[in-house]
């Protein structure tokens, strides 16, 4: 399937949805209606709402990406439909380094940080899972204070050394007009007991070479990398890693915990207690569908939600 054949297949999908909401929306129905990017959103986005909002209906939708969420919401005229009764989720990506517009309406939500899972990576998320999903509940509180310094020590680690490799995504999303970030696996990418955290190399290759094929960029690209590196690095207040990046960055992190946990948590390795156990296996693909209903909503989409919901 060719550019112009995947564009219309989701013009086509993007009129499904509107058309789907335009008959079910009823003006004197307290219902709201929330289209999000991905399946994975509705658990952040859904939960949050239905927790705080017990008492209003509401319909779901994914439409599978940014630009169709966009298009969704230019579908309709809004001197007909109430605003506050249909809303939109949209990661912020790169839009600020693109100099895109930072604001689209009032019931458009758009990230604080590069995406959603940003919201589900920090230090209270990771003691969390540790303590429920690996079984370091019991653990002594200065056991799991140490972890949570090595946790935070990591992360800052984690992420002033992030800009080349996000820098190299932008730039492959101009050249290519394609997303590839999918492609540059993190797990590959970084190690957590490393001084860096990003490795050196992926299969014995730079790991420039690796992000170079996967992103489909080349050696003539890299003095515009550079430049955007240089960019993050500048304007450090309005950067983020990429959201899944984060999250996986999370993952290995409590991996690495559980897989020297004996040297960790000793208590727990005592005949008075139970040793650590994985619960459930986090993956690739699965972990934000655990954590989305765990996540604590950030103040700008608490504030969204009461500027919206409570006059619908």
């Amino acid at each position: 399937m060719n550019m112009l054949e995947r564009h219309s297949l989701a013009r086509k999908k993007v009129n499904v949805f509107v058309h789907n909401i335009k008959t079910e929306y009823k003006r004197d129905e307290k219902k709201i209606y929330i289209v999000c990017e991905g399946r994975e959103d509705l658990g952040y986005y859904g939960q949050i709402i239905k927790r705080k909002y017990a008492d209003i209906q509401m319909r779901k939708q994914y439409v599978g990406g940014k630009e169709s969420v966009l298009e969704v919401y230019s579908a309709f005229d809004w001197s007909i439909y109430e605003k506050n009764k249909i809303l939109f989720f949209v990661d912020r990506d790169f839009s600020y380094w693109m100099g895109e517009k930072q604001f689209i309406d009032t019931n458009v939500y758009i990230t604080d940080q590069y995406s959603f899972e940003n919201d589900a990576v920090n230090a209270e998320m990771f003691m969390e899972v540790l303590e429920d999903f690996y079984g370091f509940a019991n653990a002594k509180d200065e056991e799991l204070e140490k972890i949570r310094e090595i946790y935070l020590e990591r992360w800052k680690t984690f992420c002033d050394n992030s800009t080349y490799g996000m820098a190299a995504v932008l730039v492959s999303n101009i050249v290519n007009k394609v997303r590839l970030a999918k492609y540059a696996k993190i797990k590959k990418m970084i190690k957590i007991d490393s001084e860096n955290v990003w490795v050196e190399l992926v299969k014995g290759k730079p790991i420039k070479e690796y992000l170079y094929e996967n992103l489909k960029l080349s050696s003539k690209h890299e003095e515009k990398i550079l430049q955007m590196q240089s960019r993050f690095e500048k304007d450090k207040k309005n950067y983020s890693v990429r959201g899944k990046w984060a999250l996986g960055f999370m993952v290995e992190v409590l991996e690495y915990i559980m897989d020297n946990a004996q040297k960790y948590v000793p208590s727990l390795y005592s005949e008075e207690t139970n040793a650590p156990k994985r619960m459930c296996q986090l993956t690739e693909g699965g972990t934000m569908v655990m954590l989305a209903p765990r996540i604590k909503p950030v103040s700008s989409l608490e504030t969204f939600l009461e500027s919206n919901i409570n006059c619908a």
